[in-house]
């Protein structure tokens, strides 16, 4: 009828985990080896956080609390314009040696065809947000840290780690906020994903292990080798 909107164009959403899939190592993991390089004094902490990854791995404690652990005996204290320094520099570092070009590849390749992109990671923003920026992708959720009234890190994740049913709640809630009434594809590295994968249309499983492969395909979802 004349005067009547077009009908509304649905989007289509490309979800992206960024460790084990995006980059080709855990950042996590490999920021703190950063910051150790800077503060060498804390690797005396190692024997405490041994017993601390052992407890996780008994089952005894969660994955939010051993994160934290290490966070605070290792980036603790820090802040202010020589953390921003050393999270920049940490950033320049990944996208140089730590991305791998297939995923590259396939955001391009997205990007070119209309996809908004979203990336959704446990990794924490004041590293996340630089390399976030650098692949050009649209939607960032990810884990925050605690920090003082200072700036400084306290040790402490400010609110829940960004990860499994969680990243999933997060997204819904983006999808809720922009109107967005489905996933078009999901693309982790790990089955601790299967949430996020089951909101998506279309589930890629990229360069999995080996409990993480079985699952997948028993669950009909495509497996990517982005290893090359």
């Amino acid at each position: 009828m004349f005067g009547e909107s077009p009908p509304r164009s649905e989007p289509k959403i490309a979800v992206f985990d960024l460790d084990g899939t995006i980059t080709a190592k855990d950042t996590y993991v490999d920021f703190l080896l950063h910051c150790l390089t800077r503060r060498p004094l804390r690797m005396f902490r190692g024997p405490e956080l041994i017993v601390c990854l052992l407890l996780y791995k008994a089952g005894l404690r969660s994955n939010h609390w051993l994160k934290a652990r290490y966070l605070g005996a290792i980036a603790g204290g820090l802040g202010g314009k020589k953390f921003q320094k050393l999270c920049d520099e940490f950033c320049q570092k990944t996208l140089a040696c730590n991305i791998k070009p297939k995923a590259l590849a396939e955001l391009s390749r997205l990007r070119s065809e209309g996809y908004v992109l979203v990336l959704a990671t446990a990794s924490f923003s004041f590293y996340v947000n630089g390399l976030f920026d650098a692949l050009n992708m649209d939607h960032l959720l990810c884990s925050d840290a605690m920090v003082d009234d200072q700036g400084r890190i306290t040790g402490s994740l400010n609110g829940q780690n960004c990860i499994g049913a969680e990243k999933a709640r997060r997204l819904q809630a983006l999808c809720d906020e922009k109107q967005w009434e489905s996933i078009t594809c999901a693309y982790s590295d790990d089955i601790v994903d299967l949430p996020l994968f089951e909101m998506a249309n279309e589930a890629y499983v990229v360069d999995p292990g080996k409990a993480t492969d079985a699952k997948a395909k028993s669950l009909g979802y495509v497996i990517l080798d982005w290893r090359q």
